[in-house]
């Protein structure tokens, strides 16, 4: 078994990176384990383990395995629409914000990035985390259609789209079109290439809203 070291951080210090809380180091343990052992082999004692702490502490911030996964897949989820951001954040126009956001999506259905994790379990332990996820994950998780909602009020000001445009309502359609994008295959699209994904959303999509 992995030690601190496995998880932790250096203390402050000169030149040195500054220590994580307890409560992080056992989310950082948690997903360590989960992607090891997957969800329904993943148990309190390891990750106390893991995280290099007595289970008593464990039991101190998460009083037990239902909460403690619940919190990991929600830090991980932070991280991921931190990423999205940033990302997303990077591009001038709408329709190259929605092709990298497919991306991105297509990115974790490869399990590369924060939300890979989410991807192996579904297939691993699927009928264990579809139970879980009925507990409340939704409520800890942000809107995916309330992301694109800056996105497209910056659109509206630069009048990529129309003035009067329904951002709310808007923001909902760019989430689904992307959803349609990443899961349901077609040949009008290759969504494994952006340049593809960019001309089909400016064709349809921006066009749509303009």
């Amino acid at each position: 078994m992995s030690g601190p070291a496995t998880v932790g951080a250096p203390a402050d210090g000169p030149g040195r990176v500054p220590a994580i809380s307890t409560r992080d180091r056992v989310l950082v343990a948690t997903e360590v384990c989960l992607r090891r052992h997957g969800l329904r082999r993943t148990t309190m004692v390891e990750v106390a383990e893991e995280a290099g702490i007595s289970r008593a502490a464990l039991y101190k911030h998460f009083p037990d395995k239902a909460s403690l996964v619940l919190a990991t897949l929600g830090h991980i989820d932070e991280r991921f629409w931190s990423e999205a951001h940033r990302r997303v954040g990077r591009r001038r126009s709408l329709a190259a914000q929605v092709a990298e956001a497919v991306q991105m999506a297509r990115e974790q259905e490869r399990e590369v990035g924060p939300r890979g994790l989410m991807q192996h379990l579904r297939r691993t332990d699927h009928d264990e985390l579809a139970a879980l996820l009925g507990t409340g994950l939704r409520e800890v998780l942000p809107g995916m259609a309330e992301f694109w909602q800056p996105y497209l009020e910056r659109a509206r000001d630069r009048g990529e789209v129309r003035a009067d445009v329904d951002v709310a309502r808007a923001a909902e359609w760019v989430m689904r079109m992307i959803l349609s994008l990443v899961t349901v295959p077609g040949d009008a699209v290759d969504v494994d290439d952006p340049a593809s994904v960019r001309s089909f959303l400016e064709d349809f999509l921006v066009v749509g809203l303009r």
